[in-house]
């Protein structure tokens, strides 16, 4: 089966730059993607020619069919929003006709171009970092971030998505996904079905009660760039005048922009860092994390025992889509990134009770 992303061969790609946007292009590099194509490009533009500097940008193409103009608007805005209050993001940049897309002749795809944030992913380090100190930063970057997008105004985001399993309210859309994987053990079915099942039954019964809001929703080691030298992040050289956590962190990738509870991104926030952390203790991960977290942006005593559950479906998430998406591109090793140590980190957790976790965090947390 052909790949679901963008069929566009870099050729293509180049000459559409040339063309349209009148870059001199030196490199494209393709990048890892779900469903898009993505590129990083280093280029002369005729102001670069002046100040012999080479530029960088990144370049997202989508299939039209996939493209939202207000979905994009909606985006635009947070990263507006974001930069204005001080935080390292990427931010769009428009073509030579002052639009911010361009539709390919053959109507098939759709061109965007993003600022590029120098740095490197704090995936790619986190092996290099000191991680009980980086957990500390980004959970008052995380709560910092989520106290200001309480500014943005929730009808900005226009779309529900009501049938995207990435959503962590759209439960169901797991199971129906679950059944159509073909090789899954009994083992992982049930525990993945009592995963959901104990989320809906906890936690979605809460859900109107949970604080809401605009936010990221994407929010994984991959998306956020960094800069460390002996094993300490560093602040980014973007030109901020912020000194704290904002100059440590830059965030990219706002197309899964969505009003969701806050404590659903936390969830999946500290799902991914359980995945990819290594030499730290899973349940120390969350505490660090809620640790600073929480002095920035508090979480009520009835969220931290549902938090638990929403990061355990979290872990499902990476389970039983990637697996899926797997089936769907097999030409694609990315879409099912995290799978495997996500099952390993679920199978662990089975054995302890959510209450325990959420008492060892507050513990940690206290300490």
């Amino acid at each position: 089966m052909e790949t679901r992303r963008p069929d566009i061969p870099i050729s293509d790609v180049q000459h559409i730059l040339t063309e349209i946007c009148h870059w001199k292009i030196h490199k494209i590099d393709r990048l890892d993607s779900f469903e898009d194509r993505n590129f990083m490009v280093k280029y002369e533009n005729a102001e670069a020619l002046q100040s012999k500097e080479e530029l960088k940008a990144m370049v997202k193409i989508v299939h039209s069919k996939n493209f939202c103009q207000q979905k994009v608007k909606a985006e635009r805005r947070v990263m507006d929003h974001l930069k204005n209050e001080g935080f390292i993001c990427t931010s769009c940049l428009s073509f030579p006709d002052g639009k911010w897309h361009y539709h390919t002749d053959d109507g098939k795809h759709v061109f965007r171009l993003f600022s590029f944030i120098p740095g490197v992913t704090l995936k790619s380090c986190l092996h290099l970092i000191d991680s009980k100190s980086m957990l500390l930063d980004l959970g008052s970057f995380v709560g910092k971030l989520h106290r200001s997008l309480q500014k943005v105004k929730e009808s900005i985001v226009v779309e529900d998505r009501p049938t995207d399993p990435w959503i962590l309210k759209n439960s169901s859309i797991l199971r129906n996904l679950l059944k159509e994987i073909q090789g899954t053990s009994e083992e992982k079915e049930r525990l993945i079905l009592n995963t959901l099942e104990n989320f809906d039954h906890d936690v979605m019964t809460s859900f109107d009660d949970l604080p809401k809001g605009v936010t990221h929703n994407d929010i994984h080691d991959l998306n956020i760039i960094v800069n460390y030298h002996d094993g300490k992040l560093q602040s980014l050289e973007c030109n901020t005048e912020e000194n704290g956590v904002k100059a440590k962190f830059g965030l990219i990738d706002f197309n899964d922009v969505a009003v969701s509870p806050y404590l659903f991104e936390v969830a999946m926030v500290i799902r991914d860092l359980m995945v990819d952390i290594e030499d730290v203790p899973h349940l120390e991960i969350g505490a660090y994390f809620l640790t600073r977290y929480t002095e920035v942006s508090p979480i009520s005593a009835k969220e931290l025992q549902l938090l638990p559950y929403c990061n355990q479906t979290g872990l499902c998430q990476y389970i039983v889509v990637g697996e899926s998406e797997f089936q769907k591109q097999p030409d694609n090793e990315y879409t099912r990134l995290g799978a495997d140590n996500a099952w390993t980190v679920l199978q662990k957790l089975q054995h302890i009770t959510n209450s325990d976790i959420s008492k060892t965090w507050e513990r940690i947390m206290n300490s």
